[in-house]
């Protein structure tokens, strides 16, 4: 069975799913297989299981496994267990899982690093 269903709503159709995969208004997620390049405003939350290349503002951001990130990102909360490259800034707290690794001009509220995380660039505390 399909996990999506697209239903119709007075205020348009609302893709309801069924499963972790966020679906609150502002929200996006980048699966696996999947590369995206360009600019993404996200007022919620943004997963990235796949590739994004270009510009990302969101409220939070969590970097999946298999996500690769680069560009530049700005973040209330950043959440790596995958990459993420060039300009980061976690305006609150960047969290770097122990597969994570975040390299480049990086700038942070606070920072949390599990072992095995890597942290490689010019850090700044904002």
């Amino acid at each position: 069975m399909d996990p999506r269903r697209l239903t119709q709503q007075s205020d348009g159709p609302t893709l309801q799913m069924n499963s972790s995969i966020p679906t609150a208004f502002g929200s996006l997620y980048i699966g696996e297989g999947v590369v995206a390049h360009g600019v993404a405003i996200v007022p919620g939350q943004a997963v990235i299981n796949g590739e994004f290349h270009g510009t990302m503002d969101a409220n939070d951001v969590q970097i999946r496994a298999r996500g690769i990130v680069s560009g530049t990102t700005n973040a209330e909360f950043i959440s790596v267990d995958g990459q993420i490259n060039d300009t980061v800034q976690a305006t609150n707290t960047l969290t770097i899982g122990n597969n994570g690794t975040v390299s480049g001009d990086i700038s942070y509220g606070s920072l949390e690093i599990a072992k095995g995380g890597e942290l490689i660039g010019s850090l700044t505390h904002i």
